[in-house]
């Protein structure tokens, strides 16, 4: 089976627990609101998308050894559900009104005060109005009810206790990088000069900590080798690091599909390595443009192109997507001592170059 089909088969099977998940949840359930709660996780989460992170859990168990797969389809949603609950969080901090092309959560309830209740204007010491003190709080215990589940699905599990304690600590780890990566990506959004390592740090908590957790949690689960696993792990974190940094080159085309508006990283003057680079590398008049650019939302799309044009002839849009290109040549090394079996190579193998090629 090609790397598309291997895609398109699990996204269906993952799809397929998480609304188990959902509507078990739903009927469990009296209260009216809960339910309307928990209608908009479940509408939230399986919007269309790849699945990366569940189907590599499962790659990763069946690359190991390929039998009984299905036991681990109920835990693979375990990843999911916590990438989820981090994209809630996220659209707060960033201020972010859409989510895969429709309302971000904090707006799906803004919407739901505004219908079901009378909005008033205040002057509060963190809001301006009620539907945004209701809306931002809800958003945020959502987040927070989508993690809890994603340990639920390891606690119900039939998985004996020491697999239970291991598979929890991995999640754990990450959700404390994860936690730790914003809170230093927050910081650096307010330095003045940022480094490549400053740029490579916050990335590789943020990004690269689920990614690698949802790997080492299919290996896991399937009696990986320690060396395995070290392995696995170093792959985990170079592919992760790539994905961030095409991800940022992604903002900068608009035949990309992020889903969102196109350039929104030069808007809101997001420090990314590109931005790093092109600022050490520009001249005085460039860094000037670049300046008035960077963090104005209301920058024209004249500018923005004019920024891209400028980020293009400091070399720092090359210079990233040969690092981008470095990393993924680095996770293959680690891929190779991997002793997967071969479907399970190859798979991560296409993983790898799929990393620097998708288009959303």
């Amino acid at each position: 089976m090609n790397f598309n089909n291997t895609l398109k088969k699990y996204n269906i099977i993952v799809d397929k627990e998480l609304n188990k998940l959902f509507e078990d949840e739903i009927k469990k359930t009296k209260d009216e609101f809960l339910k309307a709660c928990y209608s908009y996780l479940k509408e939230f989460t399986l919007r269309p998308g790849k699945r990366m992170r569940p189907i590599a859990a499962i790659m990763a168990y069946k690359s190991i050894n390929d039998s009984d797969e299905e036991k681990i389809y109920p835990l693979a949603i375990t990843p999911e559900l916590f990438h989820a609950s981090s994209l809630i969080h996220d659209d707060i901090m960033d201020e972010d009104s859409l989510r895969r092309n429709k309302p971000a959560m904090h707006k799906l309830f803004e919407s739901y005060f505004k219908k079901n209740f009378t909005d008033k204007k205040y002057k509060g010491p963190l809001f301006d109005s009620f539907s945004k003190r209701f809306s931002v709080s809800m958003a945020i215990i959502q987040g927070n009810i989508l993690y809890s589940l994603s340990n639920y699905c390891v606690i119900k599990s039939k998985l004996d206790g020491n697999l239970k304690n291991k598979s929890l600590k991995i999640f754990n780890d990450a959700y404390q990088k994860i936690n730790e990566g914003q809170s230093f990506d927050l910081m650096l959004s307010f330095r003045k000069e940022l480094s490549e390592e400053d740029y490579i740090a916050a990335a590789m908590n943020k990004t690269a900590s689920l990614l690698s957790a949802s790997i080492m949690f299919g290996a896991v689960l399937n009696n990986a080798k320690s060396y395995q696993l070290e392995n696995l792990e170093k792959y985990a974190n170079s592919i992760a690091l790539a994905f961030q940094l095409h991800d940022d080159i992604m903002d900068l085309s608009e035949k990309m599909n992020k889903g969102r508006v196109h350039g929104t990283d030069l808007r809101k003057g997001n420090s990314t390595l590109i931005i790093i680079k092109a600022l050490q590398n520009s001249n005085e008049s460039q860094k000037k443009f670049l300046s008035k650019v960077l963090g104005n939302n209301k920058a024209t799309e004249s500018e923005i192109k004019g920024c891209i044009s400028v980020i293009k002839d400091t070399g720092a849009l090359d210079y990233v997507q040969k690092y981008a290109n470095k990393k993924i040549m680095e996770a293959k090394k680690y891929l190779n001592k991997s002793d997967l079996n071969e479907q399970g190579y190859k798979f991560f193998n296409d993983f790898a170059d799929y990393i620097v090629m998708r288009s959303d």
